[in-house]
């Protein structure tokens, strides 16, 4: 809170601050008017002459504010040109394979009508020089606009498939503290231990009292003073799961390629997921129609005499 006041303050103060994001997130969260991430460089400021007057290290050089992502509210210089010569080395690599056209000096025996001319020839060729770097200028800007958009959607299908994956492990620790035994196995005991073991001692209560807590802003106790109130109240049944929420709580969110998943192996020796059942389909025998009875001989009859 006290951050996003610092950046209202700040760019009330100063309009010209460019705000930019550096992190993403979804495109309907991003700030309007925020230049996003890929669309500015950042200039590190090199002073080597304090004394001297501070030059801007390019045309398109402005002052930002980072208004999400990493250094949130921190001031910096950024260009804002995609095609800077400065700070693009392809830029500048272009710029120099293709550079702009310039007049011939006028030779010593020049006539007014050459003059003309080659001063026209020069405006024909800057003409012809501008179109083609506005052409050039104008296929970048969409080859980026749809560089973008696929890193957008790769962003986005990469979200939802982590949100499917947390909402899963949520589920997960869901199940393993509702089927928390009275007293641990040796099997469950030893999962216990090594996800303990691997707990950071100096966040890992935070997250647990804060569930204890509940929306409760007015309490000003520690997260070690809640966890203890809850603990002293506690039924000796309900003690083992309040061992696995605080063991547990820190181990939901999804690990690295490289680490241990300490949820999944708790999952294994206190919630193994049951086998699906699964029901054989019979085939209802088909009902086999009576056979019709021959008409008795008395009916016949009557039927004989009637025609």
């Amino acid at each position: 809170m006290k951050i996003a006041v610092h950046i209202d303050r700040e760019v009330a103060a100063h309009p010209e601050l460019v705000q930019i994001e550096n992190g993403y997130r979804n495109p309907r969260e991003q700030k309007p008017g925020a230049v996003q991430r890929g669309h500015y460089c950042e200039i590190e400021a090199v002073v080597e002459n304090p004394d001297a007057e501070p030059a801007s290290p390019c045309a398109a050089a402005k002052t930002a504010i980072i208004v999400y992502g990493k250094r949130v509210g921190t001031t910096l210089t950024v260009c804002t040109d995609n095609d800077c010569p400065i700070h693009d080395p392809r830029a500048a690599a272009r710029q120099a394979a293709n550079p702009a056209p310039t007049m011939k000096p006028a030779t010593e025996t020049e006539t007014e009508e050459e003059t003309e001319e080659r001063k026209a020839k020069y405006a024909q060729q800057r003409k012809d020089y501008e179109a083609e770097q506005e052409a050039e200028q104008n296929r970048r800007t969409e080859e980026r606009k749809q560089e973008f958009e696929r890193q957008q959607k790769e962003h986005e299908a990469e979200r939802v498939k982590r949100e499917k994956l947390y909402k899963a492990r949520t589920a997960m620790f869901d199940r393993i503290l509702e089927n928390a035994p009275t007293t641990f196995t040796t099997a469950q005991l030893r999962v216990f231990l090594r996800a303990l073991v691997n707990l950071d001692p100096y966040t890992f209560t935070d997250d647990v009292a804060e569930h204890f807590a509940g929306e409760d802003e007015n309490n000003n106790q520690t997260a070690e003073e809640i966890l203890i109130s809850t603990l002293d109240g506690l039924a000796d049944d309900k003690l083992t799961g309040f061992a696995l929420r605080l063991v547990f709580t820190g181990h939901t969110s999804i690990p690295r390629e490289s680490e241990i998943d300490f949820l999944k192996e708790a999952e294994a020796v206190f919630a193994p997921p049951q086998p699906k059942k699964t029901t054989s389909k019979t085939q209802k025998p088909t009902p086999i129609k009576a056979a019709s009875k021959p008409a008795t001989k008395k009916a016949a009859t009557k039927k004989k005499a009637a025609a």
